[in-house]
């Protein structure tokens, strides 16, 4: 019989490599994908027609979901994704999937298997904290910029006087905190600017961090059983999406030759929260300096790169799930190759920041594609006729003008 899997998340590129990672070992796959678009707006946004991922000759079968309403997906999953012969896995690449995930074990349990820290409900969102994620850094061994907290609470905040600027502003929760507070802050006046918008979008708790010029960004993806911790190579990012904060556009994968030192404290760092699933880790180097950024527990955007490079983490945490042997699969990257995220460049494109021949052109000269596949090719089409009705918008959009 074969394994039943529903991959969740919110991105068409990260949710088809789970897809086809999972196809390696011959899953039944099933797709939720969560958007905070009604059909309607969905057709306003040009997302007409099956997701680009949900193409896929791998999907048996998708469905939609609010990514603002916790309660739906959990009916969406009880209702129409059990299965009686099995217990279904649930692989979420999204930090809201995962924390709801996280929250309702206890309904879950029964019917699915889901990456979990001891089984414990609310244990993954404690973790999603940047601030327990920071003390157990320092605690392992690694760098991390000084920081303080400010609460933003009824349209009010204190800034703590030791401040030191420039600074960096981040929500210190995972979900919710909304990226647009990612921001450098080069004297009060700024930080007040931001957290004055802070207060009239919801009480928050924000990050307030040294500002580090940062020469070069890097993550990490994992998977963990609990106690064996896998970490396969290095993913380099070359290029950030200008229209994602925090997402690489291009970027490359290499083995851990030269990182052996922090790939140890990350591997202790992940054994230390026994987390038992998928992770990525962000972290970046400044004058010399390798620095922790976040961890993230879940598939990772890059992730596909490394099973295309014969790591195959999805499949790993399936098994493990399942209570079969993982150990003998291939468990380091060996080579070098470099990766475009399409929908990165097209997103870039759509707003500007790329014109469509340097999106092209990009995606063309990538050892790695997310979304080519020459054995499965039809959510490359799918993504050709995106394009073309963001064409269409672009054209309407300078006609309106």
């Amino acid at each position: 019989m074969r394994q039943k899997v529903v991959v969740i998340g919110h991105g068409y590129t990260v949710r088809l490599g789970i897809i086809r990672s999972l196809a390696a070992i011959d899953c039944e796959i099933i797709v939720i994908v969560m958007t905070p678009f009604g059909r309607l707006r969905r057709f306003l946004h040009f997302e007409i027609g099956v997701p680009v991922d949900c193409n896929s000759k791998y999907v048996s079968k998708y469905y939609y979901c609010s990514s603002a309403n916790k309660e739906n997906l959990i009916n969406l999953l009880l209702e129409k994704c059990t299965d009686a012969k099995q217990k279904v896995v649930l692989i979420p690449d999204s930090d809201f999937s995962a924390l709801v995930i996280d929250i309702n074990q206890e309904r879950l349990k029964e019917h699915f298997l889901f990456p979990h820290i001891n089984h414990t409900p609310g244990a993954v969102e404690r973790w999603m904290k940047k601030a327990a994620q920071k003390q157990l850094a320092v605690e392992v061994g690694m760098n991390v910029a000084n920081g303080q907290i400010v609460s933003v609470k009824n349209k009010s905040y204190t800034i703590p006087e030791n401040l030191n600027y420039p600074c960096f502003t981040k929500p210190l929760a995972t979900v919710g905190g909304g990226k647009q507070f990612l921001k450098r802050c080069n004297h009060e006046t700024d930080l007040r600017r931001v957290l004055d918008a802070v207060s009239n979008y919801r009480d928050l708790d924000m990050l307030v961090e040294d500002y580090k010029t940062i020469n070069s960004e890097y993550a990490v993806l994992g998977f963990s059983d609990g106690e064996n911790v896998v970490v396969p190579g290095i993913i380099e990012f070359v290029a950030n999406s200008q229209s994602h904060f925090g997402i690489a556009r291009q970027g490359q994968i290499k083995p851990v030759d030269g990182f052996e030192g922090i790939i140890d404290q990350f591997k202790e760092f992940v054994r230390r929260i026994g987390f038992c699933g998928l992770f990525d880790i962000d972290f970046y180097e400044s004058g010399g300096v390798l620095y922790f950024g976040e961890l993230n527990l879940r598939f990772g955007g890059s992730g596909y790169a490394v099973t295309k490079m014969g790591v195959n983490l999805p499949a790993m945490m399936v098994k493990c799930l399942c209570g079969e042997s993982y150990t003998e699969m291939p468990q380091y990257v060996t080579g070098t190759a470099t990766y475009t995220n399409e929908r990165m460049c097209i997103d870039d494109w759509c707003y500007n920041y790329i014109t469509e021949e340097e999106c092209l052109q990009m995606i063309s000269n990538a050892d790695i594609q997310f979304v080519y596949d020459e054995k499965d090719p039809a959510p490359q089409k799918a993504l050709e006729r995106q394009m073309k009705l963001l064409r269409i918008k672009r054209k309407l959009k300078k006609w309106m003008k």
